[in-house]
């Protein structure tokens, strides 16, 4: 992988910016498994995950791993997008379950139901509060993107995978620590939408205008570091492929830009004896021929699984295949 030269950040000082460890330490935890909760009058569910040999004296990391559209918290759970076989013993994770299968995230009800569930883990469980982050793949990096954006005070990274603004973004003027992932010739969620998205936190976080530059087909992805103000970085990843995250860094790549927060870092794992089957299977398959980064879908309208409108959308609002069914005011797609 290629990365661009940057100026080092400063890190020191993260633990006084947030907070320190949860009243959870020292409880007697819940066991790891399927979770209910209710938010607002609704039965909601999520899967907690406890590290092997959790210590409910030490402060653990606190990732949610958030599904994309028509996935649900059992696509994700147990592999988290690679990264727990990366954590070890250092983290706590979390696969919450969105309504329909998505995150529209209407009148903010799913960051709603992760305050929820943050409450309810808070009390139970030993969680360093300077430590909590969320990914998760197209319409999970929306839901990702969209804590970023209310959450800013309580979650201290946020790691979007071809994510786009689907999921709103109530506040949204605040820094915090932002990873962004994205393939080239995505066309359910064009490289365009990732950038504004990373765009956003560029700003809020006081990065140095710079070039990032973005791999062509074939090559080798392209990582871009940025300069911002101290213990707030931005990094942006471009990989040359489609709206897909089965690619060999993605994991490596989150986990260590999570751990730099005061985590630990162990090193390499071994591969596992098979392949995880919980990520989704590539959406676009590598073509023999290099397409256009956004090839035009047939007879001007967008392709099954594309965006066909929502707020701020200068594309196609017509389906070539299914119907255009909006998901909330700023997303609507073909299904």
């Amino acid at each position: 992988m290629k990365v661009t030269s940057f100026l080092p950040l400063l890190l020191a000082g993260v633990q006084g910016v947030f907070g320190q460890n949860t009243a959870g330490c020292g409880q007697n935890p819940p066991s790891s498994g399927v979770k209910s909760i209710n938010v607002g009058g609704m039965n909601r569910e999520y899967i907690l995950q406890l590290p092997n040999n959790y210590d409910p004296n030490k402060g653990h990391m606190l990732i949610f791993g958030l599904h994309w559209l028509s996935g649900s918290m059992h696509d994700v759970h147990p592999n988290y997008y690679g990264l727990r076989q990366l954590a070890g013993n250092n983290a706590i994770f979390i696969s919450p379950n969105g309504i329909n299968n998505g995150w529209a995230n209407d009148g903010g009800r799913d960051v709603n139901f992760i305050d929820a569930i943050l409450q309810q883990v808070r009390s139970q469980l030993c969680i360093n509060d300077s430590q909590i982050f969320a990914t998760g793949f197209s319409f999970g990096g929306g839901m990702s993107y969209a804590l970023g954006c209310a959450r800013a005070n309580v979650f201290r990274a946020i790691a979007p995978i071809a994510g786009a603004q689907i999921s709103g973004c109530s506040g949204g003027t605040s820094p915090i620590a932002f990873l962004g992932i994205h393939g080239t010739n995505d066309d359910v969620l064009p490289i365009a939408m990732g950038r504004q998205v990373r765009d956003r936190f560029l700003q809020n976080n006081g990065c140095q205008p710079k070039n990032a530059p973005e791999p062509g087909w074939g090559q080798g992805p392209i990582k871009t570091e940025y300069s911002c103000q101290p213990n707030y970085p931005v990094t942006w990843i471009a990989f040359s492929g489609g709206h897909d995250p089965n690619q060999s860094f993605v994991g490596r790549e989150i986990w260590d830009f999570f751990s730099q927060f005061g985590g630990t870092n162990p090193g390499p794992s071994p591969p596992p004896t098979s392949p995880p089957p919980t990520n989704p299977p590539p959406t676009n398959p590598p073509p023999t021929n290099p397409p256009p980064t956004n090839p035009p879908p047939s007879g001007g309208c967008s392709a099954m699984w594309g965006q066909c409108g929502g707020m701020g959308w200068n594309g196609p609002q017509c389906c070539s295949q299914g119907t255009c069914q909006q998901q909330n005011p700023w997303y609507s797609q073909c299904l």
